[in-house]
């Protein structure tokens, strides 16, 4: 396959790259109803996030089954997921459950590192992701849920004992953990990926 095929390939919509597009595309509609105040809303924007969830499985179960899995699906779809969990921990920040400093770190790290791996893939030098990078995304999308499970049970149901847990230490020390979990995948996927670094750096100038 030369150049101009990859390229060809690199821009297909496949029913994955489709998906994972869904998912941005529902990402602003999942925040707008988070933060709405209203109940219903607050409830539906839960169930929207799990659809976003699901569909993060779906698109990477289809690619590789059906041997979709292209340039434009590996830059999408990692996008598709930090565009979601950014706007939930934009929503929680919001409605006073997290602070705006630990979520202003992960945003900048998740955005940097997928422009980065963008500059790599475009100049045939891709950049490794690390398993414990994929460790932190688990992580996220766990906290993010259990949070939105509360907000569920607090809008559907009036549990009122959950009003209490969303403000309390726990939530603090956990969101900590992921803030300082960000920071070392940053550093380590700048070591493990140093080389490559450099020679998109030395080809750019």
């Amino acid at each position: 396959m030369d150049s101009s095929d990859k390229k060809r390939q690199a821009f297909r919509f496949t029913w994955p790259n489709i998906i994972s597009l869904f998912r941005i595309a529902i990402s602003p509609v999942f925040y707008f109803f988070l933060i709405s105040g209203d109940n219903l809303l607050v409830s539906i924007g839960c169930i929207l996030f799990l659809v976003g969830a699901y569909s993060d499985y779906l698109d990477g179960m289809l690619a590789r089954k059906y041997h979709e899995v292209t340039p434009h699906g590996i830059f999408i779809d990692p996008l598709a997921d930090k565009v979601l969990t950014t706007a939930a921990f934009v929503a929680f920040v919001q409605m006073g459950i997290i602070d705006l400093w630990m979520v202003a770190i992960i945003i900048v790290r998740d955005f940097s590192t997928t422009l980065l791996r963008v500059w790599g893939e475009k100049a045939d030098m891709p950049i490794r992701t690390s398993n414990s990078a994929k460790f932190k995304t688990f992580l996220q999308m766990v906290f993010i849920g259990a949070i939105l499970m509360a907000l569920f049970l607090i809008n559907s149901f009036d549990v009122g004992a959950l009003k209490e847990l969303l403000g309390s230490e726990i939530v603090y020390y956990s969101m900590l953990v992921l803030t300082v979990l960000t920071v070392w995948t940053l550093g380590e996927y700048l070591i493990s990926n140093r080389n490559v670094i450099k020679k998109l750096c030395s080809s750019g100038k």
